[in-house]
């Protein structure tokens, strides 16, 4: 797919969900992106540190725009950050297995967003 392709180019990403949390996918994927070389941040609710890593509860307090947000959060939690990245022009999101809903997806292309969804970024960017 030629858009995993663009996705993967893409050097700045967040990662959006309970990343402090190590049991939870999201945690993984924010340390799977960081073994891979990518600057990633962690947008978590909790506001909780993840390792020795600063998260942010918002995508507007970071310190950089990201290229990229993986959402890794219920989907009924992840309209309100679709809606404040739309706002800060971030047009590359990816939603994991489980984090996307058909009203997700058909607001984040409406806004003309780059979308991926039903593929996880840890078995797309291993191929």
């Amino acid at each position: 797919m030629d858009n995993i392709k663009e996705f993967k180019e893409k050097k700045v990403w967040a990662v959006v969900g309970s990343v402090h949390n190590k049991e939870k996918y999201a945690y993984t994927i924010y340390i799977f992106l960081k073994n891979k070389g990518y600057k990633v941040y962690a947008v978590d609710p909790s506001g909780e540190m993840v390792d020795e890593d600063k998260s942010f509860k918002t995508l507007s307090e970071l310190p950089e725009k990201p290229e990229a947000i993986d959402m890794v959060i219920n989907p009924v939690k992840g309209e309100k950050y679709i809606e404040e990245a739309n706002n800060l022009n971030i047009m590359n999101v990816w939603f994991q297995p489980g984090a996307e809903s058909e009203e997700l997806i058909k607001k984040s292309n409406s806004y003309g967003m780059n979308v991926v969804h039903h593929n996880c970024v840890m078995v797309e960017f291993r191929k």
